[in-house]
Formats: C-alpha cells, structure tokens, sequence
C-alpha cells in the first residue's frame, strides 16, 4: 500500500478503533455496576468521543454514537427508545465541534482553557440531548438538567482525563495537521 492510501484510511481506522474501545468501555462499565451493584457509574466512551472529536472533527461523533450500542443492549428498553436514548441522543454531543467548523482544533488541544470549555460545551450539549431523549420518552421537562448533575462527577472526570493525555504530545491533536508537523519534528518530545 502506497503512502497516501495509508493516510486516506488513517482517519477510518482511527475512528473505528476508537468506537470499538468506546463500546468495549460501556460494556465493561455495565457489567462492573451490575457486579458491584453500586450508584456509581463511569465509561470511558465519552471521553474518547472527545479525544475523537479533536483528532478528526464533527465525524469524532460517531464513536460516541457507537459506544452508546451497548446501552441498547443492556437496557430493558424497546429497541426504538433504546436508540433514541442510548445512541441518537449521543449525537448532540458534536454540536460544539460543528460550530467550531474547520479551525484549526490545535488551539483546543494545545489550550487549557479551550480544552475545558471545549468539555464543558459538549457536556452540556449531550446533556441537551439527553434531555430531549427523556422528553420524547416519558414527557418530563427536568431530563436535561437531572442529567447533566447526575453525571456532573463524570465531566469532572473527563476534564482530569483530557487534561493529562493534554501533557503528551500526538495524543490529543488536530490529525490533519500532525502528520505535517511531524516531519520536521522528532517524535513523542511532549508539548512545547
């Protein structure tokens, strides 16, 4: 395989990697909180959607929208509210990212204010959407904002997570420039 059919799959595979680490993470999440039958539940699916996010742009939401199979599975849901919740609601979690646009999202990864507003605002978004999930569902008008306090510990969480891969230079960058970058560059020296 040539060198530009590698970077054309590139994103493909990136993105696919991180939707199957994404589900594998709610799966596993699912059978710790039935194992240890607490209230506390954590996945690493969203975080990874935001990571995704950067690298790649709105497309980032597909692996939240992914990792959110599991939860369809597991719950004792209909298929069709399932999917609403679960999944379609995840997609309201890119809305910060299409706003965004096509900047350049290095500015996010490299920034620790943007990355934490770039958290925040997608948090807000997925709780947004979760709430109209909730709306459709059962009527209550409340979701949004039991759901954004009801995983409030998690956004803290995710903001820890960010901000220490943050630290390590590749990990959480604007793909469509790295590969340029690090040409000239030599690789894995950290953050200037």
């Amino acid at each position: 395989m040539n060198k530009t059919n590698e970077v054309f799959i590139f994103p493909y595979l990136d993105l696919l990697f991180f939707s199957i680490l994404a589900a594998v993470s709610e799966i596993m999440s699912y059978k710790m909180l039935e194992f240890w039958n607490s209230s506390f539940y954590y996945s690493f699916s969203v975080v990874l959607c935001l990571i995704s996010m950067i690298r790649w742009g709105a497309a980032g939401v597909v692996v939240a929208m992914i990792g959110g199979i599991p939860g369809i599975l597991f719950s004792p849901m209909s298929l069709w509210s399932g999917f609403l919740f679960y999944s379609l609601s995840n997609a309201f979690i890119g809305i910060p990212m299409m706003v965004y646009r096509s900047r350049n999202r290095d500015a996010i990864a490299e920034g620790h204010v943007f990355l934490l507003l770039y958290i925040f605002l997608s948090h807000c978004s997925l709780s947004a959407g979760k709430g109209i999930a909730i709306f459709l569902l059962t009527g209550e008008t409340t979701g949004a904002k039991d759901y954004f306090w009801a995983t409030f510990f998690t956004l803290m969480i995710n903001i820890i997570v960010c901000s220490v891969l943050q630290m390590r230079k590749g990990l959480i960058c604007d793909m469509r420039y790295y590969f340029t970058d690090m040409e000239g560059e030599g690789y894995g020296n950290g953050r200037n």
